[in-house]
């Protein structure tokens, strides 16, 4: 399911695009497919009081995850802290030591649209159109 978030009001990130927009301004960062997957799982896991490392591993690498070194998982999360500061937005995660990170107070999340629901309804309009029209050229031939 691809997202768009909104962060405080201020920035848009776009899970199927993978940008980070700050709204008031012309700037865009195009994030890669791991930095952009790690930051949505980030946004989704916002209201834990924890967000496991060892999770976020997980939900980045699949079972690759055990082989993969936490020096990949430090430096992913380097490059996004560095992508948000960019954009103006300093301490969005905060290091847990020996634990994960936790989303700051200060960050106020919201949905703004969710791709998957969007598709479904338009697949459902089509197939109501679809059908409509197949029972008015029937009708045509039954009269």
């Amino acid at each position: 399911m691809m997202t768009v978030y909104l962060i405080n009001n201020e920035f848009i990130f776009n899970e199927e695009t993978k940008e980070l927009k700050k709204l008031r301004s012309n700037i865009t960062i195009k994030l890669t497919f791991m930095r952009a997957r790690c930051l949505a799982y980030i946004i989704q896991h916002a209201a834990d009081e924890v967000i496991d490392k060892v999770a976020i591993a997980q939900a980045l690498w699949g079972e690759r995850s055990k082989f993969t070194s936490d020096a990949s998982l430090t430096q992913t999360l380097y490059l996004i802290r560095r992508d948000l500061k960019t954009l103006g937005i300093d301490e969005f995660f905060i290091t847990v030591p020996k634990s994960g990170i936790r989303v700051s107070s200060s960050i106020h999340i919201e949905v703004v649209e969710n791709k998957k629901k969007k598709y479904l309804l338009n697949r459902w309009v089509f197939a109501g159109v679809f059908i409509g029209t197949l029972l008015i050229i029937a009708s045509a031939f039954l009269i």
